[in-house]
């Protein structure tokens, strides 16, 4: 589903994150009460399952490389992908050949990590042991799992769990009512807690680091989420920058990447959101054409790997992220080194 910038709020592709943001007023009252019953269900299905993980009634398998995890416990909109890159470079830097394993519930993510790094396994199947293995046999000698904190049997040597500081809340609703799939007590299970922030200010940043050390035993860092460089839709640098487009985003926070275009000063003349990892259609394509008449088109990483095939003849636009470790970089880097012994 798409949403103009102008229609029901920019940036909200449908009820349910309508509801997650608290914007839909008396209705949104009306379905929290509804939908209680469901999230107490599944918080207690939860709690359930790590109780039987952490009494070893679900048994982990070891992964066959040591293996380094990057998760959250939200459904998107952390900024996973750009550390998931981050670290895989960490890995090539230190000579060694990183596999890396997605769940296989989209395509979006395998298909950047494959255009990113060419020369790596990128294996996209829910069976993470298997993925390991296959993995491996393509010639992996460590292991990187994209959204694998939830996915506890396959064993790791790091948990990297990112949380957003933009929507962090230390008493957050669970599935269907909100949108954490764990409450915040599963941070003491990773190995660093990467504080993310995209539009967020560098104080209440730290103050969420500050409210996570209360309530969790994790070394804590903090990234800054910042847009890079202009590229083309093969990832080459441009040299240049669009002054004005069209902006088009499925991703998890779709309005933290329009705020960041305006802050470049691109004039937007519309912006057109989709759900996080969102199979993009010819129809969405002529969409996107027409409310670019002709003009500029600038989306993600993740969305352009998809829709270049769709506009091949569009002036298409990415704006890079890149990672700027503003505390704890020394630390979680220590923590990758330390999975690999």
């Amino acid at each position: 589903m798409m949403v103009h910038g102008s229609d029901a709020g920019e940036g909200a592709p449908g009820i349910v994150e309508r509801l997650w943001d608290g914007r839909l007023g008396a209705m949104g009252a009306v379905l929290n009460t509804i939908l209680a019953p469901a999230e107490l269900a599944f918080r207690t299905l939860v709690a359930a399952r790590d109780r039987a993980y952490r009494l070893g009634v679900f048994r982990t398998r070891p992964a066959p490389a040591p293996a380094i995890s990057v998760g959250n416990l939200t459904v998107g909109g952390t900024g996973k992908t750009p550390l998931v890159r981050w670290v895989v470079k960490q890995l090539l830097e230190r000579g060694r050949t990183p596999g890396i394993l997605h769940g296989g519930y989209s395509d979006d993510e395998p298909a950047l990590h494959r255009h990113w790094f060419p020369a790596l396994p990128v294996v996209a199947r829910r069976d993470r042991v298997s993925a390991a293995e296959r993995a491996v046999e393509a010639g992996a000698d460590v292991l990187v799992l994209d959204d694998g904190f939830q996915h506890r049997r396959i064993g790791r040597q790091l948990d990297v769990v990112l949380v957003a500081a933009e929507t962090w809340t230390p008493s957050p609703r669970l599935l269907p009512r909100g949108p954490y799939r764990e409450p915040v007590r599963a941070l003491d299970r990773a190995g660093v807690v990467v504080v993310t922030r995209r539009q967020a200010g560098g104080a209440a940043a730290a103050r969420v680091a500050r409210e996570i050390r209360a309530t969790a035993s994790s070394p804590v860092a903090i990234a800054y989420l910042a847009p890079g460089s202009w590229l083309d839709p093969g990832g080459r640098p441009r040299t240049d920058s669009p002054e004005r487009g069209v902006a088009v985003a499925g991703v998890g926070q779709p309005v933290a990447f329009f705020d960041q275009l305006r802050d470049r000063g691109v004039a937007l003349t519309d912006t057109m959101a989709f759900r996080d990892h969102h199979a993009y259609s010819r129809e969405d394509a002529a969409a996107i054409r027409r409310a670019a008449g002709g003009g500029a088109v600038i989306t993600t990483a993740k969305d352009a790997v998809k829709l270049h095939p769709l506009l091949p003849d569009t002036e298409l636009w990415v704006l890079d992220q890149q990672v700027i470790f503003e505390e704890g970089r020394d630390t979680l880097v220590a923590a990758v080194e330390e999975a690999l012994r």
